[in-house]
């Protein structure tokens, strides 16, 4: 009789349990999708991209001086967005004509412009904070430099031959870093991950080497693995893992 009683009321409250589970996974998928959903992106209005291409022509004209300017090889691109209730951010990139930053190694500077549009009429785009970023590829031999489909951030403090090896051989130390992955707790998980190199940068010196690069890999699930690169007697070895 007792346990009648006691499952009588057990009922009731089971449901009410599940019910309050409900709700709360449900205010936390909002929660979540409210959370993706805060960043908001646009292309640019006609007005933009006119304002951009009268700006750029003076710029190209008062840099050329009394030679004729140069025209850019590639139309600007846009990156617009804004969080929910702020202004839109509206900046655009352009891109140099690719050149030979040395014999075996492709370059083409990036550089990137920002937008007010309270200001007045002629100056509402200037140069963003941002300086102008190094981008490179590997060079063909006897060919002249063309755009590519993939490019690396290259930081101009890594000296140019430096930076050819290791365009080369970021293939090998990506293998080698796959083994200190694993021995990282922070990284394991992504030790089997297709990576794409994106970046190489100086890095602190580190156990008496005289110098150490660091490349920047980007995986194919939105991860980010560095992978410290120790340089002795003109061979580089993949001697740090981080997981930013």
């Amino acid at each position: 009789m007792r346990q009648a009683i006691l499952n009588k009321y057990a009922r009731p409250r089971r449901v009410l349990t599940l019910c309050l589970s409900a709700l709360l996974l449900a205010a936390a998928s909002a929660h979540g999708k409210d959370t993706a959903s805060s960043l908001q992106q646009r292309e640019p209005t006609d007005a933009e991209r006119s304002s951009f291409d009268d700006y750029y022509r003076q710029l190209a004209l008062s840099e050329a001086g009394a030679a004729r300017p140069v025209a850019p090889l590639f139309a600007p691109a846009f990156e617009i967005s804004r969080r929910r209730g702020q202004p839109w951010q509206v900046i655009a990139r352009v891109d140099s004509a690719p050149r030979h930053s040395a014999v075996d190694l492709c370059r083409q500077i990036r550089s990137s412009y920002i937008y007010d549009a309270g200001a007045k009429a002629g100056t509402r785009w200037q140069p963003a904070a941002q300086p102008p970023t190094w981008h490179v590829w590997l060079a063909r031999p006897n060919t002249i430099c063309t755009a590519v489909a993939h490019t690396v951030l290259m930081d101009p403090g890594v000296p140019p031959d430096d930076v050819v090896a290791l365009l080369r051989q970021h293939g090998e130390l990506l293998q080698r870093a796959r083994l200190l992955l694993a021995g990282n707790s922070q990284c394991i998980r992504q030790r089997a991950l297709l990576f794409t190199l994106s970046a190489i940068e100086p890095a602190a010196a580190a156990d008496g080497a005289a110098k150490m690069y660091a490349l920047v890999f980007d995986s194919d699930r939105d991860t980010r693995v560095r992978v410290a690169v120790r340089k002795h007697r003109g061979e580089y070895a993949a001697w740090n893992v981080s997981c930013p």
